[in-house]
């Protein structure tokens, strides 16, 4: 007498439960990784060794930052004067239509610790005429590495306010990179 036997394979439940659970907890922390900001370097830009209340002149591309540190609590206050300068733009650009400024924090090797962004209204471009500013730097930790202080920009210079069909806006800028 011949017997038949069948098996029947198929995954048990438990394996295809702890798949569904293993790629839902993985999800999100993909979703958290892919979201997390990309670190930032100004290692490539022009940096002042931390100083403390000591005025202070960076001359960067096409702009001159005159400032001064003054330490409030654990925050680093950055204060002063950005000059644009004129020399190296094209002498028709009599207005800024556009402008932003950033101040950095930076380890030795230019990894950004801190920063904080600041935008402008519009104006005339004058050459003997800076742009105030101040800036409130919060790096998560202080530590015993040494510090550095850097600024970035972004300007668009133009004919004047308004001008149609004239010159191309001139685009000036130095910022961090993400690595």
């Amino acid at each position: 007498m011949k017997q038949d036997c069948h098996v029947a394979l198929a995954p048990a439940p438990r394996r295809r439960a702890s798949r569904w659970i293993l790629a839902a907890l993985a999800l999100p922390a993909l979703l958290l990784w892919a979201c997390a900001p990309a670190p930032k370097s100004v290692g490539h830009l022009h940096r002042d060794a931390w100083s403390l209340e000591e005025p202070r002149s960076l001359i960067m591309d096409y702009m001159r930052f005159d400032y001064q540190i003054q330490p409030v609590g654990n925050v680093a206050g950055v204060k002063g004067w950005a000059y644009l300068d004129t020399r190296k733009i094209p002498e028709w650009a009599r207005w800024v239509d556009s402008l932003q400024f950033t101040a950095y924090l930076s380890d030795p090797e230019g990894r950004v610790v801190a920063q904080d962004t600041r935008s402008y209204l519009p104006r005339e471009l004058k050459a003997d005429e800076g742009v105030g500013f101040e800036f409130s730097l919060r790096p998560e930790q202080w530590g015993e590495r040494p510090l550095f202080v850097t600024f970035g920009y972004r300007a668009i210079l133009t004919e004047g306010r308004g001008v149609q069909g004239g010159q191309d806006p001139f685009f000036v800028s130095e910022d961090a990179t993400t690595r």
